[in-house]
């Protein structure tokens, strides 16, 4: 029997303005539209991206904050997933902790948390800082902030989901003090139908993973390659094993955008026509802004620097080792084609639905992934053309099974 096909969506936001002039990204409808068409297509989750700052070049996105969005889109919607991206560098536990329970008690169960790490100048400078803490310091930041909001999940006693019992006997006071932080508890809400939310993470460092293999159910990972995921998510598993017991399983969730043509021949056209627009495009200069590129002295149809190497304190290790290993496995690659390909960012694929049908359940099947973070601009074709394959090959499910976000974890197999 094939492995089941774990999937969410990533409810990435888009440029401050369209070229029409709209902000399609700031009108709650849009989220409706996307969160029901997911649930449509049997999706575990939509996942939402965050971030709290904006560029020196002006160019960047528009973002309402997830932890409003998201009770609306569980009006909305009756069983998909609804997880958000809150980090750990600039809030404060205890509120977190409430606004995310809140929302798992607003959706009968359904909430997660994507914990990251924020390495942004731009959010540090909105938060009276002139540069983001360093690296090691944002990561025991993280884990003791994460620490903290599992004791307060927990502060209440498993039985206590709707019955308030004043005499206090049912809950209890943390009170942590540690290097950040100190909270004292119990938080004022009881548990919820699926006991806490889910927990995800977002980040390939070493620390990252450390931090990952300590709390997280579930990581939306950069897989640029198969090799590469496979020993990722083998050695994530093993560090949770020996944090957290043999039974421990984290899923991995690698994004990827995809591009979807009815033959060969059309898919060769588009990956073209992907490769001649990315002239001055916001994805040109993401990239070049990630690897601190000189736009004058790059030749996007030469081969791809070796700068793409450099992991410096201010850049996404995961996104540096991806590329790094799509050059690695890849070397007659132009630096056109490799950012087209994902390069600096999220693996695109470009096929037919039979062909990219067969490389997903490759990937699981082989180790190198649990499911997939599809992007939303993927979202329509991949519903139509992609997961009519999956569920006629019996990887993903044609009916939700149970209420919560992790019941929708915990299904295995087609």
């Amino acid at each position: 029997m094939s492995r089941y096909i774990r999937l969410t969506v990533n409810l990435i936001p888009g440029p401050l303005q369209a070229p029409d002039g709209s902000h399609p990204f700031i009108d709650i409808d849009d989220f409706v539209r996307s969160a029901r068409l997911a649930e449509q297509a049997r999706f575990d989750a939509v996942f939402f991206a965050d971030s709290q700052g904006i560029g020196p070049d002006g160019r960047g996105f528009a973002y309402l904050d997830p932890l409003v969005v998201l009770p609306a889109l569980a009006r909305e919607t009756e069983h998909i997933g609804l997880v958000a991206t809150a980090s750990t560098t600039y809030g404060t536990p205890y509120a977190l902790a409430r606004s995310i329970l809140s929302i798992d008690h607003i959706s009968h169960g359904r909430a997660g948390w994507n914990i990251i790490t924020t390495m942004d100048p731009a959010v540090a400078r909105n938060f009276g800082l002139r540069t983001p803490p360093p690296r090691e310091e944002r990561y025991r930041r993280a884990q003791e902030f994460t620490e903290v909001v599992d004791k307060l999940w927990a502060s209440w006693r498993d039985d206590v989901t709707e019955v308030w019992d004043l005499d206090g006997l049912r809950r209890a006071p943390i009170d942590h003090h540690g290097e950040f932080f100190s909270v004292a508890g119990p938080l004022q809400l009881p548990r919820s139908r699926q006991g806490k939310p889910v927990v995800f993470q977002a980040g390939g460092s070493d620390q990252g993973i450390d931090t990952a293999a300590q709390f997280a159910d579930a990581v939306f990972s950069v897989g640029l390659g198969e090799a590469a995921s496979r020993d990722y998510r083998e050695r994530l598993n093993k560090e949770a094993r020996s944090r957290r017991g043999d039974s421990a399983e984290v899923l991995v969730l690698p994004g990827i955008f995809c591009t979807i043509g009815s033959t060969t021949g059309e898919v060769e056209r588009l990956l073209h026509e992907a490769e001649q627009a990315l002239d001055d495009s916001d994805v040109l200069h993401r990239f070049l802004s990630r690897f601190d590129l000189d736009p004058a002295t790059v030749d996007l149809d030469g081969p791809v620097p070796p700068e793409v190497a450099v992991t410096g304190s201010t850049r996404s290790i995961g996104f540096a080792r991806g590329g790094v290993d799509l050059a690695a496995n890849n070397p007659g690659l132009t630096l056109r084609r490799f950012i087209v390909l994902g390069g600096g960012g999220h693996r695109r694929v470009f096929g037919t639905p039979e062909s990219i049908a067969d490389e997903l359940i490759g990937w699981v099947e082989r180790g190198a992934a649990d499911g997939f973070t599809v992007f939303v601009e993927s979202l329509p074709l991949f519903a139509e053309h992609i997961v009519p394959l999956l569920w006629e090959r019996g990887v993903h499910r044609r009916e939700y099974t149970g209420t919560t976000l992790r019941d929708n974890f915990r299904q295995h197999d087609g």
